[in-house]
């Protein structure tokens, strides 16, 4: 029994380093763009699904107003879900022709018992926009003022019909905040070879850049709008399969957006709960195996640690996972630390492996069980 346990492992173990090797290879292989290029001159829209952003959707439309892009090609689409804070006066003292705010209780025929709001939002700022090119971001965001830019010429240059770029993580004092940022520079990282393996099911809807006509042409969400979460992974996996891999990863440090960690550690699992739900829908298998087979790997080492009290021959075994996974995460994280200019991030990778393992047997295990809260709402997935 014993043995077999240890075999199981093992194989866990050399699966992980498989896969992680894989992600290191494609982050470095993803071409690093110049956007050195001829200027753009094509229309966008920034969609900014809003509820309850009073903090901080000032200083983000505030950004997007000071952008280096043609003024007059930029329009910025602030949709307010039902917001019961200050975030719909604020966003109406803009004075600006390029601030429009759409209040989701105006519309009439919202369906009461929808759970896809945030899809819902998107799919109205789109409608009213007139850009051809759509940019999505969160009303807790901040970002440079060459943004827009980088990402449309990134977008001229690959012809794609979707690009998802980076978010990096802000207000880093505490361990538990170090941990998060580390953690999300590693999905950066993640997201970008997943391209690479032609897997599209990880994209940030927080930095987002589709064609206005290929959401038309695709429907929208439609088949995937019943759903509380994933307008951003299910939505790159519908165009990457309507026009053959016409997806790409903006890798470049000004195609960057910002956002802060989560502040408590109950705002943080509800974050996490949210994003493990989007799991059971992915259309694409290959990804589930993966996130299974890597949960399975950190599930053991966790158990190994309470069943050394019991098998102290098992110790080499452990020793041996743990070792296994400091290695290869370090690679990865150490260069999306680097690229991205947080390597002071890589002090605090020691205290972040054990808040990930904890992490990845926690959340893997509840995510798709336990609601979640969103905004004030609990749902499902």
């Amino acid at each position: 029994m014993l043995l077999s346990y240890i075999v199981i492992c093992l194989f866990l173990s050399v699966f992980y380093v498989v896969i992680m090797s894989l992600y290191v290879k494609g982050w470095k292989q993803t071409k690093t763009f110049s956007v050195m290029g001829e200027g753009v001159s094509k229309t966008v829209s920034v969609i900014i699904p809003v509820r309850n952003e009073e903090k901080s959707i000032g200083l983000l439309i505030e950004d997007l107003l000071h952008q280096d892009y043609p003024k007059h090609l930029t329009e910025i689409v602030i949709v307010d879900d039902f917001s019961d804070d200050n975030t719909v006066n604020i966003v109406l003292g803009f004075h600006d022709k390029r601030v429009k705010l759409i209040r989701m209780s105006d519309i009439e025929n919202l369906l009461t018992n929808e759970k896809a709001y945030k899809k819902r939002a998107i799919e109205l700022g789109i409608r009213q926009a007139t850009g051809e090119i759509i940019l999505t971001t969160d009303g807790d965001c901040r970002v440079k003022e060459q943004w827009i830019r980088t990402m449309l010429q990134i977008q001229k240059e690959t012809q794609a019909k979707l690009l998802t770029g980076a978010v990096v993580m802000t207000n880093t004092h505490h361990r538990f905040q170090k941990f998060q940022a580390l953690d999300f520079l590693g999905m950066m990282g993640i997201t970008a070879a997943m391209l690479q393996l032609k897997i599209y099911n990880m994209a940030n809807g927080a930095n987002l850049l589709f064609e206005k006509k290929a959401f038309e042409e695709i429907d929208g969400y439609r088949g995937v709008n019943h759903l509380a979460s994933g307008d951003d992974m299910l939505l790159m996996y519908k165009i990457a399969q309507q026009y053959q891999n016409q997806v790409a990863f903006a890798k470049h440090p000004q195609a960057v957006v910002y956002t802060e960690t989560m502040p408590t550690l109950g705002g943080f699992l509800q974050q996490r709960f949210r994003w493990t739900a989007k799991s059971k829908d992915y259309q694409d298998k290959r990804m589930t195996w993966m996130l299974g087979l890597v949960f399975l790997f950190v599930l053991t080492l966790f158990v190994n640690f309470f069943l050394l009290f019991f098998y102290t021959s098992i110790l080499v075994l452990t020793a041996l996972q743990l070792v296994v996974k400091s290695i290869v995460d370090y690679r990865l994280l150490n260069s999306t630390s680097t690229y991205y200019g947080r390597k002071g991030l890589m002090k605090s990778f020691v205290s972040s492996q054990i808040f990930h393992i904890l992490y990845i047997v926690f959340v893997g295990s509840l995510g798709n069980i336990l609601k979640f809260e969103w905004k004030g709402r609990k749902l499902d997935k």
